[in-house]
């Protein structure tokens, strides 16, 4: 970063903390994080020094400070536009902050400042796609290995060069990429969500990690679409507590299993609120005992499961009655 544009985005963001001080008193009231130009000598002075880990750090630190700050001055400007009665500025501001990371869906559907809106299908698009944009974080947060576990979970499917795995309901395609990677370019991935922004934004980490093994698929919520007899291995993250059908939409996952195949479930261990205030709601809840009774009914056996994951089971389902081998 030039000595020039650091000046100019100092600049940027003094300009941005008035605004915020002078449309969200609420906000300015809140603890503030350290100020941008602390943290931005103390990122000169780790580049200064080759300490780049450091200055990684504070960048990102910068970036956070910055793209809060940046994206509620946008949320700010939209709603002052709503409560002056100027429509298309209103949408050309919320445009601006969901493309800038604005996220807080809920609180743009309850905001009085775009109460004559709200039935409108721009508006209900904005909505989405903040709430998308939300959840995607949400899926990529560093919190999410504590308990997720991904190279654990990875090592125990025992991938191979050149299978096909059918990642259902993929989200951000946390898995996606590096099964991918792990399966080589002779393999395949297909990847399927029921929401189109999931799918835009692998494609955009494809093209990052130069990937060209993984197909992207807009699926149903009651059908994995899977090609008849093909798919090594399946894999559902998070994703069977939502399914309503479980026992019929089992039959459509086994119809796609190649033989031999594998469906491998990874899922919250039920718990009340108190005992984990995050993750999806008790209602959502799934027990291991009735995936599996529903699973059985579909025509699948529990084949291994494994007991690492702190707040979830993960268990391997096959065709009942088929052999089935080790490949370590």
């Amino acid at each position: 970063m030039s000595s020039s544009t650091r000046i100019a985005f100092s600049k940027r963001i003094v300009l941005a903390s008035m605004l915020v001080a002078a449309l969200a008193p609420a906000a300015a009231q809140a603890p503030e994080p350290p100020a941008f130009e602390t943290l931005s000598r103390q990122f000169e002075a780790a580049e200064a020094r080759g300490d780049y880990p450091a200055a990684l750090a504070l960048a990102r630190r910068m970036e956070e400070d910055a793209a809060e700050r940046h994206t509620e001055v946008l949320y700010d400007l939209a709603r002052m536009y709503g409560l002056t009665g100027d429509r298309s500025k209103v949408y050309e501001y919320l445009y601006r902050a969901t493309d800038a990371g604005f996220w807080d869906a809920k609180r743009m559907r309850e905001d009085p400042a775009f109460a004559s809106l709200r039935e409108e299908d721009l508006f209900q698009e904005l909505c989405r796609k903040a709430w998308s944009g939300g959840y995607l974080a949400m899926l990529e947060r560093d919190e999410r290995e504590d308990f997720q576990k991904k190279d654990e979970i990875l090592q125990a499917l025992r991938l191979r060069a050149g299978m096909f795995v059918a990642d259902v309901g993929a989200g951000s395609g946390y898995f996606t990429i590096p099964i991918a990677r792990a399966i080589g370019p002779q393999g395949k991935v297909l990847a399927t969500d029921i929401r189109r922004e999931m799918l835009d934004s692998i494609a955009r980490r494809l093209r990052i990690e130069n990937l060209e093994n993984v197909e992207l698929l807009l699926g149903r919520s009651d059908d994995p679409m899977l090609p008849p007899g093909k798919v090594d291995l399946i894999l559902m993250v998070d994703v069977y507590h939502y399914i309503q059908e479980r026992t019929a939409f089992g039959k459509k996952l086994l119809a796609g299993l190649a033989p031999g195949g594998r469906l491998v479930v990874v899922d919250y261990i039920p718990k009340s609120w108190e005992q984990r205030p995050w993750g999806p709601p008790p209602q959502q809840h799934l027990a291991e005992e009735t995936l599996s009774a529903d699973l059985a009914a579909a025509g699948f056996e529990t084949l291994e499961r494994f007991d690492f994951l702190p707040e979830q089971f993960f268990v391997v389902y096959g065709r009942a009655g088929e052999p089935h081998s080790r490949q370590d």
